[in-house]
């Protein structure tokens, strides 16, 4: 799977968000690896590695147990590049959220985004652990994401509308901090934490509020330079990308064969693991991280029995799905689903 990195952006907002704090950059840079020539460089990608140490380490100086709230509420549209003025022409609330989606890759690669509407209500999830593999160290680490994303949200949209987003939850899947009052201060609703998912919610009239910025003319140019920057990101990894679509798509039952993946693409099977190699990646690999992913989707839908999902995603038998999901996720399939039905039924 792809790796996860960083736009530039992020990473220099976060640091001069820091020295605004009062802390020291080139201190603060030396101390995590990094050059701070490297921030000056717009198309610049920042490894998670790098990126946490940063939050780590300005936490740890700042000593705020609430850096990545604080860092959200600060979020100004402006700072970030081809996806801040994509944002800034969207024409109502519902577009900036569809481009937000689309073009999360150009702010985090591998943070899957997704807006849905169900019931009158909007549901904005951002899996940034990228899959949820109920890792304690991946998702507390994934908190500062969460937080300062939702913050960010809400900063965001009262920038472009001039008005305040309501929520009517708000969930995570880190724990619970000790004090939870500038999580109440901030998103002002009914939180959760501990969840399988990071998911904000809110009235669906909602997505109808003008943007103040909107530039119908402009905002094309925009895209196009997104989508353009979106290709070339994805040019890295674009055999693991053609791969996981193909397993996903002939995982129906039986599991895929390497030989049918590679007649697909046109290319012999020690083409399409060379390339794969390259990519830091294997068949075996991608095919397993495909089945958990489907998983997790297919369990979240209460209308696809366990059987099914077993069958669907190639295995024998469901206590043999049952094996490999609990040393996927150290959960049961039933275990999981009854997470996501109690948070569902808050929403």
């Amino acid at each position: 799977m792809p790796k996860k990195d960083f736009t530039v952006y992020l990473t220099r907002s976060l640091i001069q968000f820091a020295a605004h704090q009062g802390l020291d950059v080139e201190q603060l840079c030396f101390k995590v690896g990094l050059d701070p020539i490297i921030l000056t460089t717009p198309d610049q990608r920042i490894s998670a590695s790098i990126h946490y140490a940063v939050w780590r380490e300005v936490a740890n100086q700042t000593g705020d147990e609430n850096l990545g709230l604080h860092f959200g509420e600060a979020f100004n549209v402006g700072n970030y590049g081809i996806l801040g003025y994509v944002l800034l022409n969207c024409q109502s609330v519902a577009d900036v959220f569809e481009k937000f989606c689309r073009y999360t890759y150009l702010f985090c690669n591998g943070v899957p985004s997704q807006l849905w509407v169900s019931e009158g209500m909007a549901f904005l999830e951002c899996d940034f652990t990228s899959k949820l593999t109920f890792d304690h160290d991946q998702i507390e680490e994934s908190r500062y994401d969460a937080e300062s994303v939702f913050a960010a949200t809400l900063a965001a949209i009262k920038s472009l509308t001039g008005k305040d987003l309501r929520l009517s939850m708000a969930s995570f899947c880190h724990a619970a901090p000790a004090d939870i009052s500038e999580y109440q201060r901030i998103f002002q609703t009914d939180l959760k934490f501990s969840m399988p998912f990071n998911r904000l919610a809110f009235n669906a009239a909602y997505l109808d509020w003008p943007v103040l910025s909107s530039n119908a003319s402009l905002l094309p140019l925009f895209e196009q330079q997104a989508d353009a920057m979106l290709e070339n990101l994805n040019g890295s990894d674009r055999y693991t990308r053609k791969v996981v679509h193909l397993i996903a798509e002939q995982l129906k039952g039986e599991l895929p064969k390497i030989e049918a993946i590679a007649s697909e693409l046109s290319i012999s099977i020690r083409h399409l693991q060379r390339e794969l190699r390259a990519e830091s990646t294997s068949f075996q690999k991608l095919l397993d991280q495909t089945r958990q992913e489907l998983a997790l989707r297919h369990l979240k839908n209460p209308t696809v029995s366990i059987h099914d999902i077993a069958f669907l995603l190639g295995f024998s038998e469901p206590s043999a799905f049952n094996r490999a999901f609990k040393r996927w996720t150290g959960k049961t399939p039933q275990g999981y689903r009854g997470i996501v039905k109690a948070g569902s039924k808050s929403d």
